[in-house]
């Protein structure tokens, strides 16, 4: 598929995960944008003079923009930013997203349960709500959410998380019956442990080899996105590695 043209928004564009889909998908030839509440930090991860990989060219494919994900009038602003300057957006894939330690339900009070629906159910809900505003007037587009195994299998000590990401999965099973009769997909993936630096810090006697690495989740977005997956609609794509 040619991707030239094509718009995305990566939310959690900086984070282990997101700057690696944010590569794939403008190195595909993607004009990419990136919600962030630091343009420094932007700039220094995405610096191309850091690593020749990241050189597309000579043109510039990623865009940060402002935006506190958290707000959902800053999201709403920050699509329509992105709408002035390319006129569309095509995709957007949510990995915005938090875990909690481990804590029983006798422990959990409702300041956890609100925060972890803050942070990984309502940012997924801003972004697709107002991107679909704009996919819809085009009649095209692709959104995909970064979901978590607890999301789909019951573990213990962890409901709050559980409870926030089994929404963000709800929400992409609805929307994609909501508008099965367009040209418009919704989709999860469900990673188990990802092979990110802070998680090899917080788990050092774990057999790395076995996690989903951030590249496998990049190649797999970049196939939702493509023409060969548009009938991928409201699927629950696992990604367990080989836990």
């Amino acid at each position: 598929m040619n991707y030239a043209g094509k718009i995305a928004i990566v939310t959690g564009g900086t984070g282990a995960l997101g700057r690696v889909i944010v590569n794939k998908f403008a190195s595909a030839g993607m004009k990419v944008y990136v919600p962030v509440r630091s343009i420094q930090e932007f700039n220094t991860i995405f610096d191309d003079s850091q690593d020749s990989k990241l050189e597309f060219k000579g043109l510039l494919k990623r865009y940060a923009l402002p935006c506190d994900a958290l707000n959902e009038e800053e999201v709403k602003e920050f699509c329509s930013n992105v709408v002035k300057q390319d006129m569309k957006i095509d995709f957007l894939v949510n990995t915005v997203g938090g875990y909690h330690p481990k804590r029983l339900i006798e422990d959990t009070d409702r300041e956890l349960l609100e925060k972890q629906l803050l942070l990984n159910f309502y940012t997924t809900f801003y972004f697709t709500k107002h991107a679909l505003t704009y996919m819809k007037a085009s009649s095209y587009g692709r959104v995909i959410s970064i979901g978590a195994k607890p999301a789909i299998e019951t573990t213990a000590g962890k409901f709050a998380y559980s409870m926030s990401k089994a929404a963000v999965v709800n929400l992409m099973q609805t929307l994609a019956e909501e508008h099965k009769e367009l040209d418009l997909t919704f989709n999860a993936i469900i990673p188990s442990i990802i092979d990110t630096p802070a998680n090899r810090e917080s788990m050092q006697n774990q057999d790395f080899a076995k996690w989903v690495t951030p590249e496998e989740i990049a190649e797999t977005c970049l196939f939702l996105v493509s023409n060969e997956a548009k009938g991928y609609r409201g699927n629950v794509i696992k990604m367990y590695g080989r836990l």
